[in-house]
């Protein structure tokens, strides 16, 4: 290893390193300034706490947060289960039919990857649905926002799906839908586990799209209970932390146990492509 090779090793670690305290510290902060006394968690450092205040979770806990925990969990559940099951059925589609219009609709649709939320329209649409306000009506727009991504991982993966599967299932009298529920879909668990969790991750850490499509406090999901801690002119930045730190941890529980899943998707999904 020359000169040259092992400088270039040297700034690039040193980057990575830097990348990596600013990526800790905030996340040290919000934990550590979840234990601290209000007066303490103004000053936002990762200074460990002079007294440890468990309270402050017990605090969080009493302002309605199991009503916004079940809000959460509803608009997840309903949002993450469109978004597969469409993009799924509308991949295999638009995969198997190698036609113009199927091919022109892929592109359709990918361009929604790089589509911003637009919530004038969005709003309107959804008074004249009457759905405006509802968790319903959350629940679809998160399903329309993540759909073009979600199709745009299942198609790279069903193009690598044989075709004679398919024939093989027509031959035997497997048609339609069935063809795709009994066939196809089984093959799909890597990548529905893939697109699952992120798809899980980007609906229960959204903040600012029910800010716009929910009108009522009853029906807030978990990043909008932060709020509860806002005063006009005071912020209690300790129950803000520890309310951070609940509202993430069903993320981590989810991203830990089904972190092999996501890996063998990706991999399977790179070798599928």
């Amino acid at each position: 290893m020359n000169q040259r090779t092992k400088l270039t090793n040297t700034i690039l670690e040193i980057f990575l390193w830097i990348c990596s305290i600013a990526t800790v510290y905030p996340l040290l902060m919000v934990l550590l300034t979840a234990f601290k006394t209000r007066g303490e968690a103004s000053y936002l450092t990762i200074k460990l706490p002079k007294v440890w205040q468990f309270s402050n979770f017990a605090e969080v806990w009493k302002a309605n947060f199991l009503r916004s925990l079940w809000n959460s969990v509803f608009v997840t559940v309903i949002a993450v289960t469109l978004t597969l099951l469409l993009s799924a059925v509308l991949s295999f589609v638009l995969t198997r039919r190698n036609t113009k219009f199927c091919k022109a609709a892929y592109r359709f649709m990918t361009f929604g990857i790089i589509a911003p939320f637009a919530a004038m329209p969005t709003i309107q649409l959804l008074r004249i649905l009457g759905l405006y306000g509802s968790r319903l009506g959350l629940a679809f727009c998160y399903a329309a926002l993540f759909m073009p991504f979600t199709t745009m991982v299942f198609t790279g993966f069903i193009k690598g799906v044989p075709r004679e599967l398919d024939e093989a299932a027509v031959i035997d009298g497997i048609l339609g839908f069935s063809l795709f529920g009994r066939i196809i879909l089984p093959l799909l668990k890597p990548v529905i586990a893939t697109a699952g969790v992120l798809n899980f991750m980007w609906v229960w850490n959204e903040l600012q799209i029910p800010m716009y499509l929910l009108n009522s406090s009853a029906k807030w999901t978990l990043p909008l209970s932060v709020f509860n801690f806002y005063g006009q002119y005071s912020r209690s930045w300790n129950l803000v932390c520890a309310d951070v730190a609940m509202v993430s941890i069903p993320v981590v529980l989810i991203y830990i146990f089904a972190q092999r899943y996501i890996i063998t998707g990706m991999i399977a999904g790179a070798v599928k492509g």
